[in-house]
């Protein structure tokens, strides 16, 4: 449901996966790393990633049309990365947008938590990425 109010609503996803914390930072901080789930099912991905503060990262899916692209500006190992997130859809980028993510020990593995913010004026943007962030973190729960 949108909420024609809201100010920059948040979405947060949560979820544990299989995993030490610097075994899933790897997974997501890293070229081959994310190669190993990150859309992996769209041919032709390719992953640029230089996690540090100022850093940039790009996966991008000519395939598909669509890529995301951003910079790094906190990067704790293994704990924590701040990024922004800017979305591409057919070559033309999107507003500027921020994630946090997150990686604590748990007894399963390492609870994974995604915080994405957006300049965005109701509820249905974060709803559209919650699916998006289901499903990808469903294939990086799946790594073997």
């Amino acid at each position: 449901m949108s909420t024609p109010h809201a100010t920059n609503p948040t979405l947060t996803v949560e979820r544990v996966v299989p995993g030490t914390p610097q075994r899933v930072w790897t997974a997501w901080t890293t070229p081959d790393g994310l190669a190993a789930w990150w859309w992996r099912h769209l041919p032709g991905t390719t992953y640029h990633v230089d996690a540090r503060v100022g850093g940039q990262y790009r996966i991008d899916s000519p395939s598909a049309g669509i890529g995301v692209r951003g910079e790094y500006t906190e990067v704790t190992a293994p704990r924590r990365f701040a990024a922004s997130w800017i979305w591409i859809d057919d070559g033309t980028d999107g507003d500027v947008e921020h994630i946090v993510v997150t990686f604590d020990p748990h007894p399963d593995g390492t609870k994974l938590t995604v915080t994405h913010t957006g300049p965005w004026t109701s509820d249905e943007p974060a709803e559209q990425y919650r699916q998006g962030w289901n499903d990808t973190i469903d294939a990086l729960a799946k790594l073997p």
